[in-house]
């Protein structure tokens, strides 16, 4: 690191870049809320990188205008990222709104240890449905629910870093080659963060709160979890742990377990009469295994759904693999 960037972070050192596409109402709530967060949203710079038909003005920001041209999200925020003037880059989708205090709790772990190189913050969500409280507690998006219950109020290590909300010395990412462009359909800020980790240590702070808005419906889940396993097929061969990303991969295929499944049945046909009660244990075991969100009276009245959404996004996710793989197959 040089010298520029072990001095204190200040909000003249912060650069906030948001990428943006048709959502002038999201981003406007966005912004005001980064701008109300505290003394350091409020004085640092704000970059927003705009896929669009024509550029517009946006008072307070830097902006950056792109053609529409579907370059992926890779592309808009290295774009982002050339243009920051801070030593230090955070990240915010243009759908989630900052808590108050939330610039100063992503910025501190940087501020006290010059070898933290990324800070991820908790993203929540409120005044939503069901599916969308299920959604978090699953840990989507950035972590959701489940990540700020098992940091049990403490700012702990990580390797997983989401855009939806983290900080980043600029030094760092650009000593990882940025971010990865190829993920077009997503996964970019995976891959980034895996790279930074393997330079220095992450960390996850859970008083740095964002909002997010959720999909809240599960046909919107099933096809944002087709975008993101399409996208995992793209990732397989740009990860730097390919190994355990097969292995997660096979294991969390659905396709492979009914072939499982129906070699068991061919071999004893009596199991047929397990499903139903495998059914049930199988709902059990997910309830239980997220029985935190209990504890949550925000999120409480979603845990039965749980399970649901979980398998919503588990075969949304494995259709969008097959159609990554028919793609690649066809080029």
């Amino acid at each position: 690191m040089t010298a520029a960037t072990r001095r204190d972070v200040s909000w003249a050192d912060v650069s906030v870049i948001i990428c943006t596409k048709d959502r002038p109402e999201d981003l406007a709530r966005a912004i005001a809320s980064i701008r109300s967060s505290g003394p350091t949203g409020y004085k640092a710079e704000i970059i927003v990188v705009e896929e669009g038909d024509q550029p517009r003005n946006i008072p307070g920001v830097r902006y950056i205008f792109l053609p529409r041209e579907g370059r992926g999200f890779g592309y808009a925020r290295n774009a982002g990222l050339r243009a920051a003037a801070g030593s230090v880059v955070a990240f915010m989708d243009d759908d989630c709104e900052a808590e108050r205090g939330w610039m100063e709790a992503l910025i501190a772990p940087m501020q006290h240890d010059e070898s933290i190189l990324g800070v991820a913050g908790a993203v929540l969500v409120r005044e939503c449905g069901p599916i969308g409280y299920a959604e978090n507690i699953l840990g989507f998006p950035g972590g959701g629910l489940r990540y700020l219950h098992e940091a049990r109020g403490k700012v702990v290590p990580t390797r997983y870093l989401s855009t939806c909300n983290c900080a980043y010395r600029k030094e760092a990412v650009l000593q990882a080659g940025g971010f990865p462009e190829e993920a077009r359909f997503g996964g970019e800020d995976f891959l980034l963060a895996e790279r930074v980790a393997t330079l220095g240590p992450c960390l996850y702070a859970p008083d740095a709160v964002v909002y997010h808005r959720p999909r809240g419906r599960l046909c919107e889940v099933f096809r944002w979890f087709m975008r993101r396993g399409e996208s995992e097929i793209m990732l397989l061969h740009t990860t730097t742990a390919r190994r355990s990303f097969r292995w997660y991969l096979l294991r969390s295929s659905w396709i492979m377990r009914l072939l499982l499944f129906v070699a068991l049945l061919a071999w004893w046909p009596q199991l047929a009469i397990l499903l139903p009660p495998a059914g049930i244990l199988y709902y059990g075991l997910i309830l239980w295994r997220f029985r935190f969100a209990r504890a949550y009276p925000s999120h409480r009245r979603a845990w039965w759904l749980v399970p649901i959404v979980k398998v919503t996004m588990d075969l949304g996710a494995e259709l969008g693999r097959w159609k990554g793989l028919l793609s690649r197959g066809r080029q």
